[in-house]
């Protein structure tokens, strides 16, 4: 009886001390690495590319118009002066609008690209999982340690550029 019950308690363990086998990937970057997702950022980046140059021109009128105020403060009435200052301020909080509100478009297309290439991803990391047999494939953010071997992202990056 006392066998059975030893016996009974090993077979227990061995079976809850299976092993796991664990992956970690980057999936946002293996979406934004492959030739789908550079070909599908190029018009993203273009928008961006063209909102930042205005914001930067913006910038630049700012500071010239500051730096002209600065050499005319001693000619200027304190009236005419304290008029273009204030201007200037309101420019500068339209400046920063404008900045705030570039960086929410390219986050927005940023998401709609990812949205976009989503599917084809999902269907590239599947395939890897079953392929290896995956029990469990974690965000790479999210993992504290992983060796090289673990890390998937760039073998879903080779899958979904050969899938397309």
């Amino acid at each position: 009886m006392k066998r059975m019950i030893l016996a009974l308690c090993a077979l227990m363990l061995m079976s809850s001390v299976q092993a796991t086998e664990m992956a970690v990937v980057d999936f946002r970057a293996a979406l934004l690495q492959s030739n789908i997702g550079q070909q599908a950022a190029k018009e993203p980046k273009q928008k961006v590319a063209q909102m930042e140059a205005r914001l930067e021109e913006e910038q630049t009128a700012l500071k010239e118009a500051d730096e002209q105020l600065k050499r005319e403060e001693l000619t200027l009435a304190p009236e005419e002066f304290n008029k273009r200052r204030n201007d200037l301020v309101k420019r500068q909080n339209g400046i920063r609008q404008m900045a705030a509100k570039m960086q929410q478009q390219a986050k927005l297309l940023e998401q709609k690209l990812i949205e976009s290439l989503t599917p084809k991803g999902e269907a590239a990391l599947k395939s890897i999982i079953d392929e290896r047999k995956l029990d469990l494939v974690l965000n790479r953010q999210l993992s504290l340690y992983a060796n090289s071997e673990s890390d998937i992202t760039n073998e879903l990056v080779e899958r979904i550029n050969k899938d397309n």
